[in-house]
């Protein structure tokens, strides 16, 4: 993503973008780990991108689509990890790259047989 201003360009790399989102994502506890699809795994192998496992960055215009693969915990209501992961993946990297966020996708792909963590 590039901005213009008069003093030059700023332009953030898709891989700083799944860096962040990753972070985030590690960060909520109802979700056990991000996951990595056969075909992503092969692409990333043969691109030699490195991508964040299971964050797809894609350039819309003049905005950002995030995809997001994760596996949750046994007991995790699913939808509102979902949203809460949604809401806070656009705030937090609009602000800190002031980048707009068209959509965030989050696909749920498993779920562990453990519950999650219960707060300390």
């Amino acid at each position: 993503m590039m901005n213009h201003q008069t003093l030059g360009q700023i332009q953030i790399s898709d891989e700083v973008i799944s860096k962040m989102v990753g972070k985030i994502t590690g960060a909520t506890r109802e979700i056990s780990s991000m996951s990595a699809g056969l075909v992503e795994s092969i692409s990333k192998i043969w691109s030699g991108r490195s991508q964040q496992n299971g964050i797809v960055i894609r350039r819309v215009d003049n905005s950002v689509e995030i995809n997001v693969k994760i596996i949750v915990h046994y007991g995790s209501k699913v939808h509102e990890v979902c949203r809460e992961l949604q809401q806070k993946v656009i705030d937090q990297v609009e602000y800190l790259t002031g980048v707009s966020i068209q959509a965030v996708n989050v696909f749920v792909d498993g779920m562990t047989s453990e519950a999650y963590p219960s707060k300390s």
